[in-house]
């Protein structure tokens, strides 16, 4: 409702700057109902800054609880030039001597010269046909392998029939035209003895098409034929003693991926070994993690906390400079977390469950016999790793490291579970927790209890502005009936004045 405000023409009171002391004071409920809903929203954002890092931790123990991840291994060749290596998953541990004498080819095949005029007249007398001029061929010489149709249309050209070919997915050839010489290249996708380019000459067009385009008569001959025929051929090649074969120069020997790129009469060594490396720079990774998220938790649980400086009101702010809100804030975000019983027992279940043995297990059963141990009291839960320790462990025992994170006793209970089995599932209740306090900022309506109890201090602070709205107008109101009662006053007495004067 709107309100006329008469602002200190009678009075001559600066009626504005009154009624706004005046509702300052008034706005003092309000003033501490945003801060209590600013330190809330302070606080949820401290609670989903730390579940993000124990979700980070989580995953990262997520992935090292299956043995699957310790499965790495490395592969090293002697001269990557002639054999170049890569390991996998599957790699078998061993060693392997590999002398290769021949590689692996594609079967390619050489038209007859004249080219450009035989195709440009071929695809000229194509005009008119009512059917449409199909040709037939494929990359394999072999029986099992069916031939793909490309159409030739009538406005063919020989650049519109090379991308026809060698844009088709399912074609194993590629094909090439030199201009230089006027001739057609067709080449196998393929390597190997069966690598070979065939046209079906069985079917009427591409009959047509072979012989009148790409074949040749040899001087004296009478059969139509290519002008340079090579058949594929296997890689051959000795491994640790054995002669052997493959029809591609990249093949798989006991998991690990086997590249060839030259002949040689050297023998290249080949050795594939756990790659203890990436194993330990793994378990460092976690162990640094989990220091960075125990120390940024003991941090906040230890805050100090500053009750004199509450969060500013934008009021409050006018009158400040940036760095001293800067300053300010820095001590009113102080402490928010401090002595949080919820977050103090989710250290303590992490330490717990990092620190004590597995059970059942025959050999090693804690972190400490692999050189990992927490350090003194006040560092409160920080581990440390020797680091000589940890790598022979691995070396010497990498088995009984592997079933000490990975042991899985069933699913009726987590008595005997790896340590990063029961810590997953610890990671896992305590973000649940803190998603249950703090919700996440993924969540399109949050149900969690600060933001239940921000959207409360929300739905109260806009009660309170309609109510300070009503005393402001109720206030506004009472200085005008004010001022208009003086400005009648003052007119009755000017008029009471003229009249004794006009008696006088």
């Amino acid at each position: 409702m709107s309100i006329m405000r008469i602002g200190g023409i009678a009075s001559g009171f600066d009626t504005e700057q009154i009624v706004e002391d005046m509702m300052r004071i008034e706005r003092l409920p309000l003033d501490r109902l945003y801060q209590q809903k600013v330190r809330a929203e302070w606080q949820r954002d401290e609670y989903r800054s730390i579940n993000t890092k124990l979700t980070r931790l989580a995953d990262m123990a997520f992935n090292l609880q299956f043995s699957g991840s310790y499965n790495l291994r490395q592969a090293v060749s002697s001269n990557k030039n002639i054999i170049s290596v890569q390991a996998t998953g599957d790699s078998h541990l061993g060693s392997y001597r590999i002398k290769v004498s021949q590689l692996a080819s594609s079967g390619y095949v050489i038209s007859g010269d004249q080219i450009a005029d035989k195709f440009s007249q071929f695809i000229a007398d194509l005009e008119g046909s009512e059917e449409p001029f199909t040709i037939r061929l494929k990359g394999l010489d072999n029986a099992d392998t069916e031939f793909t149709e490309i159409q030739l249309t009538a406005n063919e050209t020989i650049e519109s029939f090379v991308r026809k070919v060698n844009t088709h997915k399912d074609l194993g050839v590629n094909v090439y035209y030199d201009e230089h010489e006027d001739r057609f290249v067709f080449t196998s996708k393929s390597t190997g003895v069966e690598s070979n380019v065939v046209f079906d000459t069985a079917d009427p067009n591409t009959k047509s098409f072979f012989e009148e385009v790409l074949a040749t008569v040899p001087e004296g001959g009478t059969e139509y034929q290519w002008a340079k025929t090579e058949l594929g051929k296997n890689a051959i090649l000795e491994i640790n003693g054995l002669q052997t074969e493959r029809s591609s120069n990249t093949f798989v020997l006991n998991g690990t991926q086997i590249t060839l790129h030259s002949t040689s009469e050297e023998e290249v060594r080949v050795e594939v070994n756990q790659d203890t490396d990436k194993i330990f720079n793994m378990i460092k990774d976690f162990v640094e993690l989990y220091n960075e998220v125990i120390q940024e938790v003991n941090t906040k649980l230890s805050e100090p906390y500053y009750r004199d400086f509450p969060p500013l009101t934008e009021e409050q702010k006018k009158d400040m400079t940036e760095r001293e809100i800067e300053l300010w804030e820095e001590k009113a975000k102080s402490g928010l977390l401090r002595s949080d019983r919820m977050l103090s027992s989710i250290v303590t279940d992490i330490r717990n469950t990092l620190t004590s043995a597995v059970k059942g297990l025959d050999g090693i059963s804690s972190l400490s016999q692999i050189g990992i141990k927490t350090g003194p009291w006040y560092e409160k839960g920080k581990l440390h790793i020797d680091e000589a320790k940890l790598r022979e462990t691995i070396n010497e025992r990498g088995e009984e490291l592997v079933k000490l994170f990975t042991n899985s006793p069933g699913a009726e209970s987590n008595e005997g579970a790896g340590i990063f089995r029961k810590l997953r599932t610890t990671l896992d209740n305590a973000t649940k927790q803190i998603i249950k306090k703090a919700g996440r900022d993924t969540n399109t309506y949050d149900q969690s209890s600060l933001s239940e109890q921000i959207r409360n201090y929300e739905r109260r602070m806009e009660l309170m502005e309609e109510r300070l709205l009503t005393i402001e107008n109720r206030y506004w109101a009472q200085f005008t009936a004010m001022e208009k009662a003086l400005q009648q006053m003052y007119s009755q007495s000017d008029w009471l004045y003229q009249q004794l004067a006009a008696l006088g």
